[in-house]
Formats: C-alpha cells, structure tokens, sequence
C-alpha cells in the first residue's frame, strides 16, 4: 500500500492506494473508501514511471495521485545507456536483488512480478508499471541498489 499526501486548492487530502489487480485498486481518500478500475493509461512524454508513481483515482476522488520522480542522482556506468527517461524502471527503495524474473527482450504485461527486492527484511515485488518488451535489465539476484538506480529499461514505444 502507499501513502500519499496532496494538495490541492489549500485543502490537504490523505489518499492510500493498495493494488487488488494489475487493473484494480482499493482507494481510501480521507475516510472515504473507493474501488477504482484502471480504463487506461498513456505515457506522458518526460514522465517517469516507477513504482513510486501512483494510478489515476476515482471519478469522484481527486483527478490523479502521483508524487514526483526523484532527484536525478549519478547513473552507474552499467546502466549509462538507459538514461532517466520514462522507459526506464528504477528501485522504489534500497535494497537487495533476491530475484530477476525477466531477461532482455522479454514481453511482459502491466502488473507482472520482474523481480524481488527485500528491504528492511521484507520482500518486495516489483511490478510492471506498464505492457511492453524489456530492452535492457541492468541487475542480478544478490546486488545491492540504491534507491533510484535503474532495474531494467523498456524498449521506447513498446
């Protein structure tokens, strides 16, 4: 589940996000619960997509929850080529690599397990923030990352 804190026209507004599906979502803004349905969703150019950012909430709720990417931080060579774009998937955390379930090349769908990251001795699933194939996966079972550092890069537009 996340936790987010937004504000919008001075009002604060709590909203928590908890996946039920790779489409679905439970929603809690305030103390009002939704069940929202993801009906689609776009890359926006220069945005980031990690699993940090958050989906569209309900109709009824505030228009979108996200928070924004974190500050850019030197990238390791090894992942020189992937850049900061939005095809680049990143650590939500810091962490270990338990588990790379991908390789490059691969099609994976939206919500699908790429791989397992424990943190504070708890594994952590990192899910596919969008379909599409996997260019470049720049991890290993048994690496440490630090928070932000690329997992895997999707091949532009796929």
């Amino acid at each position: 589940m996340r936790r987010y804190t937004l504000t919008i026209d001075d009002r604060e507004f709590v909203v928590d996000v908890d996946d039920l599906a790779a489409d679905r979502f439970a929603v809690r803004v305030g103390e009002q619960d939704y069940e929202v349905k993801l009906a689609g969703a776009e890359d926006l150019s220069r945005a980031s997509i990690t699993p940090q950012v958050g989906s569209p909430a309900a109709a009824s709720g505030p228009a979108a929850v996200a928070t924004p990417a974190p500050a850019p931080r030197a990238m390791p060579a090894r992942a020189a080529t992937a850049g900061g774009n939005a095809d680049t998937l990143k650590a939500p955390m810091p962490g270990l690599i338990l588990e790379v379930s991908v390789k490059p090349g691969a099609t994976v769908e939206r919500g699908q397990a790429l791989a397992v990251l424990e943190a504070m001795k708890m594994q952590n699933a990192i899910r596919s923030p969008r379909s599409g194939r996997i260019a470049q996966v720049f991890v290993a079972a048994g690496q440490s990352v630090a928070h932000g550092e690329p997992l895997l890069a999707f091949e532009p537009g796929a």
